[in-house]
């Protein structure tokens, strides 16, 4: 199985009962999966949610077959464009899944943190503008591309060689372009001007959350499979 991706978020909220817990993560799990359904243009996939009580620590997960990526890939017509188009309802789905958390657990937005991790769709995707900007050859490409995948690819027959192909006839752009950055933040330091120092921060005492109680865990191995859950004591 691929990792298409995966958001992780984290609520400061008070700890809720069991009981609640499980309702609410199974309640969200279902919505998410709603939208997976309808936005995610894969033939199957599975879904994981994990969240866990002492705040509200959550993960969400997606994953597929290489043959079922293929397909969603390929009815976008050339590689390049599918990649795209996939990562894109990928990163949807991800901010589909925080923001429900935050409205489903009752946390404002400054008191959350949420991050979110491209798969191999996003990593792929990568690959192509690399190709683009000239900073990577089609050949570096594609055994890049191979790691990436790794057995996962034989699963589909030729399309290593397919791949290799895109890279090689994708357009080349004059500048350099910018790399997505659904997993990157960057940090600007601010400009000292001449001798002035910037004035020391105070550091402040970590705020440690309280021990974790309880664990939901709510998948589906496939779109055609019931949702099961467990609730783990810790």
């Amino acid at each position: 199985m691929l990792d298409l991706g995966s958001t992780d978020f984290n609520l400061a909220v008070p700890n809720i009962d069991a009981s609640k817990l499980e309702v609410a993560s199974s309640s969200l799990f279902d919505e998410w999966g709603a939208y997976v359904d309808q936005s995610l243009t894969l033939p199957d996939y599975s879904l994981f949610l994990q969240i866990e009580e002492g705040s509200i620590n959550g993960w969400g997960r997606i994953k597929s077959t290489a043959g079922a990526l293929v397909i969603g890939i390929t009815a976008y017509g050339g590689l390049m464009s599918g990649v795209e188009i996939i990562s894109k309802q990928l990163r949807a789905t991800g901010n589909f899944l925080s923001d429900q958390a935050l409205s489903k657990f009752s946390c404002a937005k400054s008191d959350a943190t949420v991050k979110r991790k491209g798969g191999v769709p996003a990593a792929i995707q990568r690959l192509f503008v690399r190709v683009q900007s000239g900073e990577l050859s089609p050949a570096e490409a594609s055994i890049l591309a191979e790691t990436i995948l790794g057995n996962n690819a034989h699963e589909v027959p030729g399309f290593l060689e397919t791949l290799s192909n895109a890279f090689r006839n994708c357009p080349r752009r004059p500048q350099q372009a910018q790399l997505p950055l659904d997993e990157f933040t960057e940090i600007i330091p601010p400009e000292v001007n001449g001798s002035e120092l910037p004035k020391p921060r105070t550091r402040r005492a970590p705020d440690f959350p309280p021990p974790l109680h309880y664990r939901v865990e709510v998948w589906r191995e496939s779109k055609r499979k019931r949702k099961q859950t467990k609730v783990t004591v810790l």
